[in-house]
C-alpha cells in the first residue's frame, strides 16, 4: 500500500527480508539468554562465596584489587615516561668522517695542544685539598640549580678557610669548639665538608635570622646532625643545606621538643606507639601497632608520631655526640621500627593523608635515622604488593624492610637474633607483657618530659649567658 508501484516479486522479497530479520532477532535474543544463563551458572559459586565472606575478607579482597590496579598503573606510567623521554630526546647528529687525503709527499701535520687550565684552588673551598689527598669530589661537586638562602655560586666566599694540610689539627667551625679527636670518625674530605657546611649554615642564618632564632633550634644543629644531612645528600653541600633549612623551618613551626605526652593523650591511650628499649645492635626500638588505632584525627596522630620519634632520638647532651662519616657504623644514631600488624584491618588503617605525611616526616626531617623496619605478621597483600614494587625501590631502602611471618619458623627465628626477649612483646615471641599498661606508660612519659624540659632550660640559659 505504501509503494503501489512495487510488483508482486518485490513485495515477496520484502516480506522474505522482514522474516529473516525477525528470525535473526529471535536467534540473537535466544543466544543472549543462553549466554546470561551460562554466566550465571559459572559465577554462582563465586557469588555464593562472596556472600559468605567476612568483613575482613572483603577488606582483603578490596585491598588486593587496589594493589593490582596500582601496580599495573605504575608499570604503565613507567613505560609511558620512558617512551616520552625517548621521543623528546634530541637526535644524535650523525658523525661524518672524511677519508684521509694521500699524496706523493706525505704532509707533516703539526698538532698544537692547548695547555691544561690551571686549577684554581679558590673555586670551591675544600675541593683542592680533596684532590691533593687523592679523593675525587664526584657528586660532591654536583650542584642543584634551586636557590638556597645564604649560598652563592662560589662556596669559597661563604665557607671558612680550609687548613693548609690535612695533618693539621683542623676542626669544623663548630659553636661547641670541640677538639680534633671529636672528629676522628670523619675522613679528611668529610671533615672539610662539615667545616664548609657549618659556614654555609651560619651565613644562611645571617640572611634569614629565623632559622636559628631559638635555643632549641641551635641545640638541634650540632655537628652530628649536620653530618646526618650531609650523608643523606651524599655530601652535596647545596642539597644538604636546602634539606636542613626545610627542617629548621618545620621545627620552628611544630616545636617538636616542646610536645608533651599530655598534648597527645587521646592518641597515646590505646598503646599504638611506644619506645620499648634497645635491639641487639643498641638501637632504640619504636613499636607501632596499627591494629590498636583509636583515632582518625590527622593532627593528633601526626603530633603523637613526632613525640614518639623525638623521644626515641632524644639526647641529654647532643653537643657531645661525635659526627659520623660514611665509613663507620651509625648504630647509636639510628632507630629500629617494629610494626606489628596483628589485628590490622582496613577499618583501622589511618587516612591516606596521615600516611603520606608520616612518610614525609621520616624522610625529610629525620634523615639517616631508620636502620631497619620489621613488619611482623603483615597481611598477605602487603607481601604481594612489596614484591610487585620492589624493582622500582632503591636497593638501600629495600634492604631496610623485612617481613616476618610468625607461621614460618625461619622468619620467626630472626626476631630472636635481632631483639632481646625482655624487650620483645610476648605476642611476637618475647618475654615482655604485650598488654598495654597506660598508667606505667604515662609515668615513664612524665619522667621523660620533666627531664627534657630541664635540659632544654639549661641549654637556653647557657645560650643567654653567651649572648650577654
Amino acid at each position: 500500500q505504501l509503494v503501489p508501484s512495487w510488483d508482486s516479486t518485490s513485495i515477496h522479497n520484502f516480506n522474505g527480508a522482514c522474516g529473516l530479520a525477525t528470525l535473526g532477532g529471535t536467534c540473537a535474543t535466544a543466544m543472549a539468554d543462553r549466554v546470561t544463563e551460562l554466566l550465571a551458572t559459572a559465577t554462582a559459586p563465586l557469588v555464593n562465596q562472596l556472600r559468605k565472606m567476612t568483613p575482613l575478607d572483603v577488606d582483603t579482597l578490596v585491598g588486593a584489587i587496589f594493589v593490582v590496579c596500582a601496580v599495573f598503573t605504575q608499570i604503565a606510567l613507567v613505560v609511558i615516561a620512558r617512551a616520552v623521554g625517548k621521543a623528546l630526546a634530541p637526535a644524535t647528529p650523525a658523525r661524518t668522517t672524511s677519508a684521509p687525503t694521500t699524496s706523493t709527499h706525505q704532509a707533516h701535520v703539526a698538532v698544537t695542544q692547548k695547555p691544561p687550565t690551571a686549577v684554581v684552588e679558590a673555586d670551591i673551598s675544600g675541593f683542592a685539598w680533596m684532590r691533593a689527598a687523592g679523593i675525587t669530589p664526584g657528586e660532591f661537586a654536583s650542584d642543584s640549580n634551586a636557590p638556597v638562602p645564604g649560598v652563592d655560586s662560589d662556596f669559597g666566599e661563604q665557607a671558612p678557610a680550609t687548613p693548609r694540610s690535612f695533618s693539621e689539627q683542623a676542626a669544623p667551625f663548630s659553636p661547641h669548639r670541640k677538639p680534633h679527636a671529636h672528629y676522628s670518625k670523619l675522613t679528611p674530605g668529610e671533615l672539610t665538608r662539615l667545616r664548609e657546611f657549618r659556614g654555609l649554615l651560619n651565613a644562611a642564618a645571617v640572611d634569614e635570622p629565623t632559622l636559628l632564632s631559638s635555643s632549641d633550634l641551635k641545640r638541634f644543629v650540632n655537628d652530628a646532625c649536620l653530618c646526618r644531612y650531609l650523608r643523606a645528600r651524599k655530601w652535596n653541600l647545596k642539597k644538604a643545606l636546602k634539606a636542613l633549612i626545610a627542617t629548621l623551618k618545620w621545627r620552628a613551626k611544630t616545636r617538636p621538643e616542646r610536645i608533651t605526652c599530655w598534648d597527645c593523650a587521646a592518641e597515646a591511650a590505646s598503646g599504638k606507639q611506644y619506645v620499648v628499649g634497645l635491639d641487639k645492635e643498641n638501637r632504640n626500638v619504636v613499636v607501632m601497632r596499627p591494629g590498636r588505632e583509636n583515632t582518625k584525627e590527622h593532627a593528633g596522630n601526626i603530633r603523637f608520631l613526632i613525640y614518639t620519634l623525638e623521644k626515641a632520638v632524644w639526647r641529654d647532651h647532643p653537643a657531645s655526640d661525635p659526627p659520623l662519616g660514611s665509613h663507620v657504623e651509625h648504630h647509636t644514631e639510628k632507630l629500629t621500627l617494629l610494626i606489628n600488624f596483628t589485628g590490622w584491618t582496613l577499618a583501622t588503617a589511618p587516612p591516606m593523608k596521615t600516611s603520606r605525611e608520616t612518610l614525609q616526616i621520616l624522610q625529610d626531617h629525620f634523615p639517616e635515622r631508620l636502620a631497619v623496619a620489621v613488619c611482623y605478621n603483615p597481611p598477605w597483600i602487603f607481601a604481594v604488593f612489596w614484591k610487585a614494587i620492589s624493582p622500582f625501590i632503591d636497593p638501600a631502602t629495600y634492604r631496610k624492610i623485612r617481613f616476618v611471618n610468625p607461621k614460618r619458623q625461619k622468619e620467626q627465628s630472626r626476631m630472636g637474633k635481632m631483639f632481646s626477649p625482655n624487650d620483645l612483646d610476648d605476642d611476637m615471641g618475647g618475654a615482655r607483657d604485650s598488654k598495654f599498661d597506660l598508667k606505667k606508660f604515662t609515668h615513664q612519659c612524665d619522667l621523660y618530659d620533666a627531664n627534657k624540659t630541664a635540659r632544654l632550660g639549661q641549654f637556653a640559659a647557657a645560650e643567654a649567658e653567651k649572648g650577654e
